[in-house]
């Protein structure tokens, strides 16, 4: 009697595969009892074989594919669109945060003028001579930080001290923090030292010491056309929303030409404040006292209850309360001075610095015919040429159109000179013709006689 011959390990292997794909085969889930039975018979197929000849090998790559197809055949959960938007809420689209302009960007002249902002406040900063003022320190990068102090913020952080006079002091002998003594002259070889400062105070990898801002960084657009009305448009439009506010015309003070006819060089929609205003026509004539305001670079401005007037470029500031008439009226009588002498002046309260006022920080191109000008000079040459030309076109129309008339006129006189020659020419050759016959007749009567 034979011994049976020992099962592979191959067959074994492909029993228990099998086993896997009966597990897997039915979709549902099977119950206990099921389960326990394939288990059974399947142990009892390992034990016993059904055939005496030796199954055939299987190679491992088809082993790899079986446990791939049972891994495909697991059912898999299918997501609702529920469920999809819930996942889609949970996720959150991170924000990209705005790009911070960088230190250097001796370009920009939003950069510069935020810098020069830092200046504006009296309490922080006292007026410097023209070659170590705020402006000179601005172009290299410096900011006003504390009393009399410049720092490199976001640079090299580098921090100069300008103290060009000694602290006053109080009745006791002590010094005053933050305040300056003005009865102490300044010395030039102190602000030629400060000169110096403005680029050798950044330490030495620093980009501001290398090179500063442009000449013109300071420029104000203004011979652009588009530029300078939407500009314009839009101080005004600052200044008429406080307009009750506005002192009166003749409270104000103002150079170059009358605020009243360069109104007469813009259309009437410039003066409207919405469009549904240009579209009905709103005959509201323009505040002249606003007008002039902007014309000399001003905005209006509202802040914590008072009213006033604001550059956006040397940022000086004016309170407009004080030059109410009856405030000028009384000050004149206390000062013993002509209310004329009181009144504001659009351009002189401008600070030194500013383009609307310095023509050398304006910084008109040179070989252009606003060469030299201020802003403001420049602003009115701009409305003042666009003006000239459209009178000179008035102008021209109206001589080529009397040149017509002329012309026609002297068609039809010349046309009436014909045709009292062509009457004479008439008249006289009827004459002529009556002539003639009466010297004919004549021979013949005295014959008959």
């Amino acid at each position: 009697m034979t011994s049976p011959q020992p099962v592979a390990l191959s067959t074994t292997k492909r029993k228990f595969h099998k086993l896997l794909d009966n597990l897997h085969a039915n979709k549902s889930t099977p119950n206990l009892s099921s389960s326990l039975r394939s288990a059974n018979t399947s142990t009892t197929s390992l034990a016993v074989p059904t055939t005496t000849e030796p199954p055939s090998k299987r190679s491992r790559h088809s082993d790899i594919s079986m446990l791939s197809r049972i891994s495909m055949d697991k059912p898999r959960p299918h997501a609702s669109p529920s469920t999809i938007r819930s996942v889609r809420s949970k996720t959150t689209t991170a924000s990209t945060p705005p790009r911070k302009t960088p230190n250097y960007a001796p370009y920009s002249q939003d950069a510069f003028l935020a810098r020069l902002k830092t200046f504006a406040d009296v309490k922080l900063w006292t007026m410097k001579p023209d070659a170590i003022n705020e402006v000179q320190w601005v172009k290299r990068g410096w900011v006003c930080e504390a009393w009399n102090t410049v720092a490199c913020k976001g640079g090299c952080e580098a921090r100069v001290v300008v103290s060009l006079r000694p602290k006053r002091k109080d009745e006791k002998g002590e010094e005053i923090e933050g305040s300056e003594d003005w009865s102490v002259d300044v010395e030039e070889e102190l602000v030629a030292a400060y000169a110096e400062r403005i680029v050798e105070g950044h330490a030495e990898f620093c980009l501001w010491r290398r090179a500063g801002c442009k000449k013109d960084i300071y420029h104000i657009p203004i011979a652009r056309r588009d530029v300078c009305e939407a500009d314009l448009s839009r101080r005004y439009q600052s200044l008429k929303a406080i307009e009750a506010h506005l002192p009166p015309f003749e409270c104000v003070k103002y150079t170059g030409i009358d605020p009243e006819s360069l109104i007469k060089c813009l259309p009437s929609s410039f003066f409207a404040a919405t469009e549904e205003s240009v579209a009905a026509e709103d005959d509201t004539p323009p505040s002249i006292t606003a007008f002039a305001f902007a014309l000399f670079g001003w905005n209006g401005v509202a802040q914590d209850g008072l009213y006033l007037a604001q550059c956006s470029h040397c940022f000086q500031r004016v309170g407009l309360w004080l030059y109410t008439k009856e405030r000028i009226t009384t000050m004149a009588k206390k000062v013993n001075a002509e209310e004329s002498q009181l009144r504001l002046n659009l351009l002189e309260t401008h600070r030194e610095h500013c383009p609307w006022k310095n023509a050398e920080a304006q910084a008109n191109p040179p070989d252009g015919q606003v060469a030299g000008f201020a802003a403001w000079r420049t602003l009115q040459y701009v409305l003042g040429v666009n003006k000239r030309r459209d009178t000179t076109a008035t102008q021209n129309s109206a001589e080529v159109g009397g040149e017509v008339n002329g012309e026609e006129r002297k068609d039809e006189e010349g046309k009436g000179d014909d045709d009292l020659a062509g009457r004479w020419q008439r008249l006289k050759s009827k004459l002529k013709r009556s002539t003639s016959k009466r010297s004919l007749k004549s021979p013949g009567k005295g014959g008959d006689s």
